[in-house]
């Protein structure tokens, strides 16, 4: 079946293709835009019918034309000829950030570059600076960018493999129902980037090798008794065999980091001669309680489960309410109704809704008159849809100086305040850092947003004195998000510990777009769970109640220091 991902990424390539090669760069852009709009889809396109098809943005006859080609045969007869026509190295120097289609298309045509490396030699011998429309800056950028292009390249985020490798394992446990077979690595430990999905069977490999022939691969082969996958899709798989009797050995010595797993294994005498029938019995002859496979990062696990003070981890069920979701007032695509329903029928008790602040002018960012509108428009709906609440927030812009995007009149309507950096992001670490300190002195601040502004595989985030933000937090009664999206999870998760043992507390916030964002929590709480967060120091594990009076206290606490100023 092919998915809206896939579909997604077909426009995206052929509206790129298209401005490369300089053909019509208005059906270029309708392209790229169809590409956005399908991105924000809830439902699969191949399930949907043509009028649901036909109410997508920028989705007219041409493209719902292509759409069904793409559903029918796969691919886009448009799109094969421009790529049979580009070589593969121009396609993917168009993944350089900082370089369009058109500067790619420079490169190529004028200095005959058809390849990342050619590329990265023309900055160093600064033959990119001579190019018209370019310059020393631009060729400082591009170089850099290709640095961290190269250093992140061949790698996924978990998100982005998760639903293929969930497939792999079930359908080789529907052929191999009586033998072990489990993930292990960074799949297993949740790990948020990673290079490929490893699992290991006691199913023999030509017997595996056999079975995955008879489905569709772009790459299949054996090599020194592991198997090497890679889907159509992209995702890698290493697909290894373990003999019965050393089924758990492996599995424990593959799945922790090379630390961890040495660790465990100087605790136990004659380990390698050893048989184990459990993960369990290993770590017990280690004189250690058992370390779920998430925290097997060598961090300090391994000194508290063996004085058996390992926490009790946060649970996808422990979230009671939605915190930081968009809606179509800012730059979401359901209405906050919708929003609200979803979230009623996904099992939560309240929705915090927060759209972007007006400086955000790229994303519809609500202005003071339309801020009073969507507060009138939640009141109705609370009224309607009680005992769900809706709770009123915003998600304020931090500005170059660290203030928020309101005067205090506006920002006292809130219920809560999530205060995030969206521009400017070219900061010295200490600039940076006291422009997040000084929003978070802010009393309307409620909770911190994604502090770094990172985008795993696309983008560092600026650099931020963490120990200093998060005792900042601690000082100001500041709750820090985990943004939940796959492609943040900022706060990172290894400053979590920290957090907690500053007593801050943690918000596993999906700042949800549609619908389906909402799903992102789950990643929220992988990543929650790798830091060792807990039920009780995290805000939306609140009941709907419990979070209104934390909330109404907060103000009140607010309102009170301001009346005595």
């Amino acid at each position: 079946m092919v998915t809206n991902s896939q579909i997604e990424s077909a426009f995206e390539l052929l509206g790129k293709l298209m401005e490369l090669h300089g053909e019509n760069s208005f059906k270029a852009k309708s392209y790229l835009s169809a590409s956005y709009n399908i991105s924000k889809v809830n439902g699969e396109l191949s399930e949907m019918s043509s009028e649901e098809i036909d109410a997508i943005p920028s989705i007219g006859a041409a493209i719902k034309q292509k759409i069904q080609s793409l559903l029918s045969i796969g691919h886009l007869k448009q799109l094969d000829e421009l790529l049979e026509k580009t070589p593969a190295g121009v396609i993917e120097m168009m993944s350089i950030k900082g370089i369009g289609p058109k500067k790619v298309s420079t490169i190529w045509k004028e200095l005959e570059i058809e390849n990342i490396d050619e590329l990265k030699y023309a900055c160093l011998e600064n033959r990119l600076s001579l190019l018209k429309g370019f310059g020393e800056k631009t060729q400082k950028t591009v170089l850099e960018n290709i640095q961290f292009y190269l250093k992140h390249k061949n790698k996924f985020r978990f998100a982005e493999v998760e639903e293929e490798s969930l497939l792999m394992i079930q359908l080789l446990k529907k052929y191999f129902s009586d033998e072990q077979i489990s993930f292990t690595g960074e799949f297993r430990r949740y790990c948020e980037v990673l290079d490929k999905t490893d699992l290991i069977t006691t199913a023999p490999l030509e017997e595996v090798m056999e079975m995955l022939s008879e489905s569709p691969f772009e790459q299949l082969e054996e090599v020194e008794n592991t198997i090497h996958a890679k889907t159509t899709a992209g995702t890698l798989f290493q697909i290894s065999f373990s003999g019965k009797e050393n089924f758990f050995k492996t599995l424990f010595t593959t799945t922790g980091n090379d630390l961890h797993v040495e660790e465990v294994k100087k605790r136990i005498k004659d380990f390698d001669l050893k048989q184990f029938s459990s993960e369990e019995e290993i770590y017990q002859s280690a004189g250690l309680n058992y370390i779920i496979p998430e925290l097997r990062e060598s961090t300090i696990e391994i000194e508290l489960a063996s004085k058996s003070n390992l926490p009790e981890l946060i649970k996808a069920s422990d979230i009671k309410g939605v915190v930081h979701a968009h809606s179509t007032w800012s730059d979401g695509t359901n209405s906050i109704e919708e929003m609200a329903g979803y979230s009623i029928k996904s099992g939560y008790e309240y929705l915090c809704i927060s759209d972007h602040s007006q400086t955000a002018v790229y994303a519809k960012g609500l202005s003071v008159e339309r801020v009073l509108q969507q507060h009138a428009e939640i009141e109705k709906l609370n009224q309607k849809l009680s005992p769900f609440k809706i709770f009123k927030g915003i998600e304020s812009d931090i500005l170059s100086d660290g203030s928020l995007d309101y005067d205090i009149e506006i920002l006292a309507r809130f219920d809560f305040v999530i205060a995030s950096i969206h521009q400017n992001f070219k900061m010295s670490e200490e600039k940076a850092t006291e422009r997040l300190i000084r929003a978070i002195e802010n009393p309307y601040t409620t909770i911190l947003g994604h502090p770094t502004g990172r985008l795993l595989l696309s983008r560092s985030g600026y650099p931020i004195d963490h120990k200093s933000v998060i005792c900042a937090a601690a000082k100001n009664n500041v709750v820090i998000e985990i943004n939940a999206h796959p492609w943040r999870l900022d706060l990172d998760w290894r400053w979590i510990k920290f957090a907690l043992e500053n007593e801050v507390q943690i918000s596993v916030n999906p700042d949800a777009h549609n619908l389906k964002g909402i799903h992102d929590i789950h990643y929220g709480i992988l990543a929650a769970r790798k830091g060792m967060l807990i039920k009780e120091m995290t805000l939306n594990s609140k009941s709907a109640s419990e979070i209104d009076e934390y909330f109404t206290h907060r103000r009140s606490k607010i309102n009170s220091m301001a009346s005595k100023q």
